[in-house]
Protein backbone atom coordinates (compact mmCIF):
# COMPACT_ATOMS: atom_id res chain seq x y z
CA UNK A 1 0.00 0.00 0.00
CA UNK A 2 1.39 3.27 -1.07
CA UNK A 3 2.49 5.61 2.16
CA UNK A 4 3.12 9.36 2.13
CA UNK A 5 5.80 10.57 4.63
CA UNK A 6 4.80 13.64 5.51
CA UNK A 7 7.77 14.62 8.20
CA UNK A 8 10.70 12.82 9.65
CA UNK A 9 12.83 14.34 12.07
CA UNK A 10 15.20 13.53 15.11
CA UNK A 11 14.17 14.99 18.36
CA UNK A 12 15.93 14.23 22.08
CA UNK A 13 13.33 12.57 24.31
CA UNK A 14 14.24 12.71 27.61
CA UNK A 15 11.47 9.91 28.49
CA UNK A 16 13.56 7.82 26.51
CA UNK A 17 17.10 8.49 27.43
CA UNK A 18 17.94 8.59 23.78
CA UNK A 19 17.59 10.83 20.26
CA UNK A 20 14.07 9.67 18.28
CA UNK A 21 13.48 9.61 14.79
CA UNK A 22 10.03 10.80 14.40
CA UNK A 23 8.33 9.66 10.97
CA UNK A 24 4.76 10.80 10.18
CA UNK A 25 2.69 9.80 7.39
CA UNK A 26 -0.91 8.72 6.71
CA UNK A 27 -2.13 5.00 5.59
CA UNK A 28 -5.64 4.26 4.41
CA UNK A 29 -6.70 7.52 6.28
CA UNK A 30 -5.19 6.97 9.64
CA UNK A 31 -2.28 9.23 10.50
CA UNK A 32 0.83 6.69 11.45
CA UNK A 33 3.39 8.29 13.99
CA UNK A 34 6.37 6.16 14.09
CA UNK A 35 8.89 6.77 16.93
CA UNK A 36 12.70 4.70 16.19
CA UNK A 37 15.64 5.09 19.29
CA UNK A 38 17.86 3.14 20.47
CA UNK A 39 19.17 1.68 24.05
CA UNK A 40 22.26 -0.20 23.84
CA UNK A 41 22.28 -3.43 21.10
CA UNK A 42 18.38 -3.05 20.56
CA UNK A 43 16.42 -0.73 18.02
CA UNK A 44 12.55 0.32 19.79
CA UNK A 45 9.89 1.31 17.14
CA UNK A 46 6.67 2.57 18.79
CA UNK A 47 3.82 2.82 15.71
CA UNK A 48 0.44 5.63 17.27
CA UNK A 49 -1.76 4.53 14.76
CA UNK A 50 -4.55 7.52 15.29
CA UNK A 51 -7.95 7.46 13.86
CA UNK A 52 -10.87 9.03 15.21
CA UNK A 53 -12.11 6.86 17.80
CA UNK A 54 -8.20 7.33 19.42
CA UNK A 55 -5.05 5.90 19.53
CA UNK A 56 -3.67 2.42 19.27
CA UNK A 57 -0.05 1.39 19.34
CA UNK A 58 2.34 -1.32 17.77
CA UNK A 59 5.65 -1.92 20.33
CA UNK A 60 8.76 -3.48 18.27
CA UNK A 61 12.09 -4.47 19.55
CA UNK A 62 15.28 -5.20 16.63
CA UNK A 63 18.43 -6.93 17.93
CA UNK A 64 20.77 -8.65 15.90
CA UNK A 65 18.32 -9.34 13.08
CA UNK A 66 15.69 -10.63 15.16
CA UNK A 67 12.40 -8.31 15.42
CA UNK A 68 9.79 -9.41 18.04
CA UNK A 69 6.19 -7.21 17.75
CA UNK A 70 3.28 -6.85 20.00
CA UNK A 71 0.03 -4.96 20.38
CA UNK A 72 -2.24 -5.50 23.56
CA UNK A 73 -5.80 -5.18 23.28
CA UNK A 74 -8.54 -6.60 25.22
CA UNK A 75 -11.08 -9.36 24.03
CA UNK A 76 -14.04 -11.43 25.10
CA UNK A 77 -13.20 -14.98 23.62
CA UNK A 78 -14.65 -17.80 26.21
CA UNK A 79 -14.17 -15.31 28.92
CA UNK A 80 -12.57 -11.99 28.91
CA UNK A 81 -8.94 -11.35 28.73
CA UNK A 82 -6.23 -9.50 27.63
CA UNK A 83 -4.68 -10.34 24.30
CA UNK A 84 -1.51 -10.16 22.93
CA UNK A 85 -0.49 -10.63 19.45
CA UNK A 86 2.85 -11.47 18.82
CA UNK A 87 5.10 -11.89 15.48
CA UNK A 88 8.46 -12.70 15.37
CA UNK A 89 10.79 -12.35 12.42
CA UNK A 90 13.88 -13.73 12.47
CA UNK A 91 16.24 -12.33 9.13
CA UNK A 92 19.79 -13.44 11.23
CA UNK A 93 21.83 -16.77 9.89
CA UNK A 94 21.05 -18.07 13.53
CA UNK A 95 18.06 -21.28 14.61
CA UNK A 96 16.11 -19.87 17.79
CA UNK A 97 14.09 -22.03 19.67
CA UNK A 98 10.86 -19.82 21.00
CA UNK A 99 8.87 -21.50 24.29
CA UNK A 100 5.52 -19.82 25.07
CA UNK A 101 7.31 -20.43 28.65
CA UNK A 102 9.46 -17.93 28.13
CA UNK A 103 6.89 -15.38 27.97
CA UNK A 104 6.29 -13.31 31.00
CA UNK A 105 4.10 -11.30 32.59
CA UNK A 106 3.68 -8.96 35.05
CA UNK A 107 0.82 -6.24 35.86
CA UNK A 108 0.72 -2.83 37.47
CA UNK A 109 -2.62 -2.89 39.83
CA UNK A 110 -4.14 -3.18 43.59
CA UNK A 111 -5.69 -6.40 43.25
CA UNK A 112 -4.46 -9.34 45.85
CA UNK A 113 -2.78 -12.10 44.10
CA UNK A 114 -0.59 -10.35 40.84
CA UNK A 115 -0.20 -14.47 39.98
CA UNK A 116 -3.41 -14.69 38.74
CA UNK A 117 -2.17 -12.41 35.53
CA UNK A 118 0.02 -14.93 33.17
CA UNK A 119 0.56 -15.91 29.64
CA UNK A 120 -1.84 -18.83 29.54
CA UNK A 121 -0.54 -21.71 27.88
CA UNK A 122 -2.43 -23.37 24.55
CA UNK A 123 -3.10 -26.70 26.77
CA UNK A 124 -4.87 -24.90 29.27
CA UNK A 125 -7.06 -22.39 27.15
CA UNK A 126 -7.30 -25.52 25.21
CA UNK A 127 -9.14 -27.31 28.29
CA UNK A 128 -11.43 -24.31 28.63
CA UNK A 129 -12.95 -23.87 25.14
CA UNK A 130 -13.30 -27.34 24.90
CA UNK A 131 -15.84 -27.43 28.30
CA UNK A 132 -17.27 -24.40 27.38
CA UNK A 133 -17.90 -25.76 23.33
CA UNK A 134 -19.65 -28.82 24.64
CA UNK A 135 -21.77 -26.84 27.62
CA UNK A 136 -22.99 -25.16 24.57
CA UNK A 137 -23.78 -28.48 22.58
CA UNK A 138 -24.85 -29.99 25.77
CA UNK A 139 -27.93 -26.77 26.53
CA UNK A 140 -28.49 -26.55 22.62
CA UNK A 141 -29.68 -29.88 22.82
CA UNK A 142 -31.05 -30.02 25.84
CA UNK A 143 -33.21 -27.29 25.16
CA UNK A 144 -34.08 -28.78 21.22
CA UNK A 145 -35.13 -32.30 23.20
CA UNK A 146 -38.11 -30.11 25.21
CA UNK A 147 -38.94 -28.81 21.66
CA UNK A 148 -39.28 -32.19 20.24
CA UNK A 149 -41.32 -33.48 23.39
CA UNK A 150 -43.88 -31.20 21.54
CA UNK A 151 -42.98 -31.01 18.06
CA UNK A 152 -45.85 -31.04 15.80
CA UNK A 153 -48.31 -31.05 18.59
CA UNK A 154 -51.15 -28.32 18.99
CA UNK A 155 -53.19 -27.37 21.50
CA UNK A 156 -56.92 -25.69 21.17
CA UNK A 157 -59.95 -24.80 23.48
CA UNK A 158 -63.19 -24.34 22.33
CA UNK A 159 -66.50 -22.93 24.66
CA UNK A 160 -69.72 -23.79 24.31
CA UNK A 161 -73.04 -22.86 25.39
CA UNK A 162 -75.63 -25.13 26.93
CA UNK A 163 -79.38 -24.05 28.25
CA UNK A 164 -82.10 -26.24 29.61
CA UNK A 165 -84.12 -27.21 32.77
CA UNK A 166 -81.39 -27.59 35.04
CA UNK A 167 -79.52 -24.66 34.30
CA UNK A 168 -77.25 -22.98 31.57
CA UNK A 169 -73.94 -22.10 31.37
CA UNK A 170 -70.25 -22.64 29.00
CA UNK A 171 -68.92 -26.08 28.48
CA UNK A 172 -64.91 -25.82 27.80
CA UNK A 173 -63.78 -28.84 25.49
CA UNK A 174 -59.93 -28.66 24.97
CA UNK A 175 -58.49 -31.13 22.35
CA UNK A 176 -55.05 -31.78 20.54
CA UNK A 177 -53.89 -32.72 17.22
CA UNK A 178 -50.88 -33.89 15.93
CA UNK A 179 -49.12 -32.97 12.78
CA UNK A 180 -46.11 -35.47 11.24
CA UNK A 181 -45.26 -32.34 8.88
CA UNK A 182 -45.21 -29.45 11.85
CA UNK A 183 -43.14 -31.95 13.47
CA UNK A 184 -40.69 -32.79 10.61
CA UNK A 185 -39.75 -29.00 9.91
CA UNK A 186 -39.36 -28.96 13.93
CA UNK A 187 -37.07 -31.34 13.54
CA UNK A 188 -35.05 -30.40 10.86
CA UNK A 189 -34.47 -26.93 12.25
CA UNK A 190 -33.02 -27.89 15.17
CA UNK A 191 -31.33 -30.15 13.25
CA UNK A 192 -29.84 -27.48 11.40
CA UNK A 193 -29.36 -25.08 14.56
CA UNK A 194 -27.11 -27.69 16.27
CA UNK A 195 -25.05 -28.27 12.56
CA UNK A 196 -24.49 -24.20 12.70
CA UNK A 197 -23.23 -24.49 16.20
CA UNK A 198 -21.05 -27.51 15.30
CA UNK A 199 -19.51 -25.58 12.01
CA UNK A 200 -19.14 -22.13 14.31
CA UNK A 201 -16.93 -24.05 17.11
CA UNK A 202 -15.06 -26.21 15.03
CA UNK A 203 -14.03 -22.53 12.91
CA UNK A 204 -13.37 -21.07 16.22
CA UNK A 205 -11.58 -24.17 17.50
CA UNK A 206 -9.71 -23.89 14.13
CA UNK A 207 -8.71 -20.22 14.61
CA UNK A 208 -7.22 -21.21 18.17
CA UNK A 209 -5.03 -23.90 17.03
CA UNK A 210 -3.34 -22.46 14.48
CA UNK A 211 -2.78 -18.44 16.17
CA UNK A 212 -2.73 -19.46 19.77
CA UNK A 213 1.65 -19.43 20.42
CA UNK A 214 2.97 -22.91 21.04
CA UNK A 215 6.35 -24.08 20.79
CA UNK A 216 7.90 -23.60 17.19
CA UNK A 217 11.88 -23.21 15.72
CA UNK A 218 12.32 -20.38 13.96
CA UNK A 219 14.91 -21.05 11.14
CA UNK A 220 17.02 -18.49 9.72
CA UNK A 221 14.79 -16.16 7.37
CA UNK A 222 11.51 -16.96 8.84
CA UNK A 223 9.04 -15.62 10.84
CA UNK A 224 6.12 -16.23 13.29
CA UNK A 225 2.92 -15.12 14.33
CA UNK A 226 0.56 -15.87 16.69
CA UNK A 227 -0.95 -14.79 20.04
CA UNK A 228 -1.65 -15.54 23.79
CA UNK A 229 -4.06 -14.32 26.25
CA UNK A 230 -4.05 -13.38 30.56
CA UNK A 231 -6.66 -13.36 32.89
CA UNK A 232 -8.42 -9.98 32.92
CA UNK A 233 -9.45 -7.80 36.16
CA UNK A 234 -10.90 -4.47 35.67
CA UNK A 235 -8.55 -3.28 38.37
CA UNK A 236 -5.69 -3.90 36.24
CA UNK A 237 -4.37 -0.67 35.29
CA UNK A 238 -1.24 -1.68 33.45
CA UNK A 239 -0.11 -5.16 31.34
CA UNK A 240 3.80 -5.48 31.17
CA UNK A 241 5.26 -8.43 28.90
CA UNK A 242 9.39 -9.81 28.58
CA UNK A 243 9.90 -12.67 26.15
CA UNK A 244 12.84 -14.18 25.83
CA UNK A 245 14.54 -15.84 22.55
CA UNK A 246 17.96 -17.57 23.02
CA UNK A 247 19.90 -15.45 24.46
CA UNK A 248 18.05 -12.00 23.84
CA UNK A 249 15.53 -10.40 26.03
CA UNK A 250 12.43 -8.44 24.61
CA UNK A 251 11.09 -6.18 27.00
CA UNK A 252 7.75 -4.40 26.52
CA UNK A 253 7.75 -2.90 30.14
CA UNK A 254 5.13 0.20 29.37
CA UNK A 255 7.24 2.67 31.55
CA UNK A 256 10.16 2.41 28.94
CA UNK A 257 7.84 3.09 26.23
CA UNK A 258 5.16 6.08 27.06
Amino acid sequence: MRKTILLIIFIPLLSFGQEVKVEEYYDNGQKIIKKTWLVEEQTKTLVEIVSDQGSEYRYFINENGVEVGANFYSVRDYGKYFKVDVSIINNSNNKYDFYPSNIFVYVNSDVNDKNKYYAIPFDEYNKKVVRRQKGNQFWLGFAQGMENASAGTTYSQSNSYYSGSYGSGNIVTNSTSYSPTLASMQYMRNAEEMAKLNNEQQEKMNIINEGYLKNHTLFPNTQLEGYFLIPINKKVTEINMRLKLGDMEFDFNNAKWH
